[in-house]
């Protein structure tokens, strides 16, 4: 009989992205779960394919009892999680609730400063702030008041915030941003990924539309210096940009969840999926990997710019790019007529 599996806001890419390598792997049955009392997000691109069945529940102690494996994907149902339960495991993996200090944003920066993590000059509201752009993000990942993430260019913007519990830093003029996704055990790191997101979506930071293998030394021994100082254990994705300026790599945030991009570390790095769930498969690293449903809700003209590798990543996913060009400029006529 197949080991039964819940997956918690199985519409995120990283939902369906485990859920489609478990349900290859043959050993599950995968469930998603959409949370009975906080069912708000949609996906147009959303497929059920790789669900065996949908269930609505709220994220509580008797679908924890229920289900043996219950896994916990975005940010809102890994706090949920948290409230109920002091860790989740899963596979040879245990994520603690402690972990979540990381989405308090204004903490990590000051743990950065400690440790001597370079970040982003940081401003106060009440500031004779001259110099812009800036940017400007909410102290916490989820709270009452509504998540901002974006560039400030006048002083009028800082004026219109619609409240003011965020963080103003200065803007890192980087092209890129760069993740590593990790699995760490306390504050060690046991495995992890890294990449480049060439094109993001949202432009002021978000998901990757189009990513590329990165490595490098510097951001690996940020992270490790910041896991070991919370003695982390879990999974999660560190984010950093490039200061040409200063010539070093910047501290973002850390991520306390499963992270958007994930089916290209589990494509890469197949130690995800055997500490995670027990599955042996061959890596299959491309230099490249692209998420058409981000490419086709995205204007930025980088799309132009990496039109070939865009064209060449979704040729060794799916095969054929017929279907793919079609609606690219089918995306795209709406700017132009």
């Amino acid at each position: 009989m197949k080991q039964e599996i819940v997956i918690l806001e199985p519409k995120y890419d990283q939902a369906i992205a485990l859920a489609k390598y478990l349900k290859k792997s043959g050993n599950f049955k995968v469930i998603g779960c959409i949370d009975k009392i906080n069912n708000s997000f949609t996906n147009k691109f959303y497929s059920h394919k790789y669900y065996d069945e949908i269930i609505e529940h709220e994220i509580n102690k008797l679908l924890l009892d229920k289900y043996s494996i219950v896994v916990p994907t975005g940010a809102s149902s890994t706090l949920c999680y948290s409230k109920i339960a002091d860790f989740c495991k899963i596979g040879d993996v245990i994520f603690k609730k402690e972990n979540l200090i990381v989405s308090d944003k204004l903490y990590m920066l000051n743990l950065c400063q400690q440790l001597k993590v370079p970040i982003p000059k940081m401003y106060n509201l009440d500031d004779k702030i001259k110099q812009f752009p800036l940017f400007c993000k909410s102290k916490y990942e989820i709270s009452e008041y509504k998540k901002i993430k974006k560039v400030l260019k006048t002083k009028s913007d800082i004026d219109n915030l619609p409240h003011k519990e965020v963080i103003i830093q200065e803007y890192i003029q980087s092209s890129s941003t760069f993740g590593m996704g990790f699995i760490a055990k306390e504050g060690k790191i046991i495995t992890s990924f890294m990449h480049e997101e060439l094109i993001s979506y949202p432009k002021q930071g978000g998901a990757g539309v189009l990513l590329k293998i990165f490595e490098n030394k510097e951001i690996y021994q940020h992270t490790a210096t910041l896991l070991h100082a919370l003695n982390y254990t879990g999974w999660g994705l560190s984010e950093f940009k490039y200061d040409s300026l200063r010539n070093e790599y910047v501290f973002m945030e850390i991520n306390g969840k499963f992270w958007a991009s994930l089916e290209f570390a589990l494509l890469c790095n197949p130690q995800f999926g055997k500490l995670l769930f027990g599955i042996d498969y061959p890596a299959k690293p491309k230099k490249y990997f692209v998420y058409l449903n981000r490419l086709m809700t995205t204007y930025s003209w980088k799309v132009f710019k990496y039109l070939p590798q865009i064209v060449a990543a979704y040729k060794s996913k799916s095969g054929s790019c017929r279907k793919m060009l079609v609606e690219f400029l089918n995306h795209w006529a709406g700017v132009f007529l």
